[in-house]
């Protein structure tokens, strides 16, 4: 009987342990269940305020293409930005800062705040256009010589100097005048036409003066030119090399001047001069007579 007893008791042992041991081999075995996540979709916040599109250098004008609408989160709009309200509203508020001119640099996507733009007209534009370094100095223009108002604040130009030169012409009691351009300066900002800082229409409005940022030297150039012949201005590309500074009075075949007798060939003719503004001229002398032969300069025809 009593082994019997103990056979029950070791039987039973036996198989808690087996159950024990199934279970735990089980829960080992057993993948466990993935967890599921949840994915709260943020709603797009419906304040919109008016950011740079681009990085934007101290002294730039600001145009259109620099300005853009974004959404920004509700809880992070400052008083001083650029809030859209209305579209009518975000056309006016777009307009009335173009043309200013960043007073610091602005990062691309940076709000824009009236602190860091100043507004054409206001105390201290002029200051915050000019590089370190440069001056503002005015010329007068007209449709002809500043290109029929198609020169805006931003543009780059060339200056160009018409005059005429007087040259002896052998002797002390006769000479003669020479027409011709040059160009004298190069790449030169346009701070503004008249007293027009920004075009928002980007419409023709002939000026009268035009104001550029040069340095002090090309300032006292300038002023000397004005007095000398006519100024021009040549537009120059975007795209063009970024060539600064005066071409040299002594360059190389004076590249940068053009004489009447390479536009005229009559003049060339008349005159006797070369291509490069010389002319070509014989003295000959016999006994008290002086004669000058002038050669025709047939290459022009």
């Amino acid at each position: 009987m009593n082994i019997n007893i103990k056979s029950i008791v070791l039987i039973g042992i036996a198989l808690a342990v087996a159950g024990v041991t199934a279970f735990l081999a089980r829960s080992l075995v057993t993948t466990p269940e993935a967890e599921q996540t949840v994915i709260v979709q943020q709603e797009v916040s419906e304040v919109q305020i008016l950011v740079s599109n681009r990085d934007i250098t101290t002294g730039s004008f600001l145009k259109k293409e620099d300005l853009i609408w974004q959404s920004w989160p509700d809880d992070n709009v400052n008083e001083h930005y650029f809030q859209k309200q209305t579209d009518a509203q975000a056309e006016e508020q777009t307009a009335s800062i173009l043309g200013s001119v960043a007073k610091a640099p602005i990062a691309a996507g940076e709000p824009f705040v009236e602190g860091r733009i100043v507004k054409p007209g206001s105390r201290g534009f002029m200051a915050a256009v000019l590089m370190p370094g440069h001056r503002a100095v005015s010329i007068n223009i007209n449709s002809r010589t500043g290109l029929s108002g198609f020169i805006f604040p931003g543009d780059n130009v060339d200056i160009l100097l018409t005059h005429v030169i007087e040259e002896e012409d052998g002797d002390e009691e006769t000479s003669s005048e020479i027409q011709a351009t040059e160009t004298v300066l190069r790449n030169i900002r346009v701070l503004a036409i008249d007293t027009q800082m920004s075009n928002d229409t980007n419409t023709p409005s002939v000026g009268k003066i035009a104001t550029f940022e040069v340095t002090s030297k090309q300032a006292e150039k300038i002023a000397l030119m004005s007095r000398m012949g006519e100024l021009s201005l040549a537009l120059r590309s975007l795209a063009s090399e970024n060539v600064d500074g005066t071409p040299g009075a002594g360059s190389a075949g004076r590249s940068n001047v053009t004489y009447a007798s390479e536009v005229s060939a009559v003049v060339a003719e008349q005159t006797g001069m070369s291509s490069d503004g010389r002319r070509q001229i014989v003295k000959i002398v016999r006994a008290s007579d002086t004669e000058d032969i002038i050669f025709k300069n047939t290459n022009n025809r």
